[in-house]
């Protein structure tokens, strides 16, 4: 059979995932692969469907083929979800890096450690704006959380001070917060004083608590939730408290805050 025929079973099967039939979905999706062998698309599609029937393993050699062929940024994400479940966390973490990186840019990581456990931050030079770097989590999104309706998600922070001391320390206090709490990283949440506690400096007094928004400045297209955290000010934290989170950020917008700046006064 041709590619045109599996790429014909490959749209039924979609159409059979997203009605949530997907022990048809696999089977459509199987036989597509299995007459046309090098369709990344039905390999991935194979991934997503087996994931969702509970069968890790086997989702997890699909989207490797799958990734082999074509690394969409789907299928890495897929294969970063299946690796995680079955705990091949090497693996897991490789790809979960990748599905960053189409949006944040190449980075190195530092592991920063609570415990037994550890979180990788990323640094991005000049991203999203020229004399800004970029940090972000490499691994939150390993959290399941209580609500099952709740993304997967990682943490960015935009900042002018390029410290991972500083930048690195607070997205990885603030992402195991998260998770010891259960506490998801809403847009418009703020973790109060998240900041402070963590006793980097002056900062921690002149910008305590940190509010969550939408990753906006980044333009992100990734199968992944990705939330933007940055430090705000006791007199913010107030103004956010009485106006909500709407005319808050306006607010910020229209004072022509620049929330990467870490060495602004928050007045």
């Amino acid at each position: 059979m041709s590619q045109a025929a599996a790429d014909a079973l490959v749209r039924e099967a979609d159409e059979l995932f997203r009605t949530e039939r997907f022990a048809d979905a696999a089977a459509r999706f199987e036989r597509a692969v299995t007459v046309f062998p090098p369709h990344a698309v039905g390999w991935k599609g194979l991934g997503q469907a087996l994931l969702s029937l509970g069968r890790p393993h086997d989702a997890a050699r699909a989207f490797d083929r799958a990734i082999g062929l074509e690394a969409s940024t789907s299928a890495l994400w897929g294969g970063a979800l299946a690796h995680t479940e079955i705990g091949n966390q090497v693996i897991a973490d490789h790809y979960l890096r990748r599905t960053l990186e189409r949006g944040v840019g190449s980075f190195a990581t530092r592991a920063y450690r609570r415990g037994a456990r550890a979180i990788d931050v990323g640094c991005v030079a000049d991203r999203p704006h020229p004399g800004q770097c970029t940090f972000v989590t490499v691994g939150l999104s390993k959290h399941r959380w209580t609500d099952p309706a709740r993304s997967r998600v990682e943490l960015v922070l935009a900042s002018n001070v390029d410290d991972p001391d500083v930048c690195g320390h607070i997205l990885a206090s603030v992402a195991f917060h998260l998770a010891d709490a259960g506490f998801y990283p809403e847009p418009g949440t703020v973790v109060r004083d998240g900041v402070i506690a963590l006793e980097v400096g002056e900062l921690s007094y002149r910008l305590p608590h940190i509010y969550v928004c939408a990753p906006r400045s980044w333009e992100l297209a990734l199968p992944i939730a990705v939330a933007q955290i940055f430090p705000i000010s006791d007199r913010e934290f107030q103004e956010w408290s009485a106006i909500g989170r709407e005319r808050f950020e306006q607010a910020l917008a229209d004072r022509g805050v620049d929330v990467g700046d870490l060495l602004r006064s928050g007045t």
